[in-house]
């Protein structure tokens, strides 16, 4: 497959992700169906996130790249974009419980970081 295909699918992806977030936050009432509502939200912000920031961080890396254009890109920009969507996702849970201080966010932050150095240094 080519990199169009790889970014279409990211795009869909992404697109519907916030279809699913508009929908969350205008139909469900947090406060009446909290099982429903807050796994539905949660889902649908990660999967807009990781859409997202995928396809900006592909082409970040094309533009810093003066448009080489490569498939290794794709799968690092995912990757970087699901770690920033999870680390966004759990200081919103933290938030919610009412436990996120900043050190937690700094914990979060630095989790995620050395999970990415880990992946980048096999890659």
């Amino acid at each position: 497959m080519n990199s169009k295909r790889y970014l279409t699918g990211i795009g869909i992806v992404g697109l519907l992700g916030w279809l699913a977030l508009g929908i969350t936050l205008l139909r469900l009432d947090p406060f009446t169906s909290t099982a429903l509502a807050l796994p539905f939200f949660f889902i649908a912000l990660f999967l807009a996130l990781t859409g997202t920031l995928g396809i900006i961080g592909f082409y970040l890396r094309v533009w810093f790249r003066h448009g080489e254009m490569y498939v290794g890109h794709i799968s690092i920009a995912l990757r970087q974009a699901i770690l920033i969507s999870l680390a966004t996702s759990l200081a919103m849970v933290f938030q919610i419980l009412r436990i996120l201080t900043w050190w937690d966010g700094l914990l979060i932050v630095a989790a995620i970081s050395l999970i990415e150095v880990y992946f980048s240094s096999n890659d």
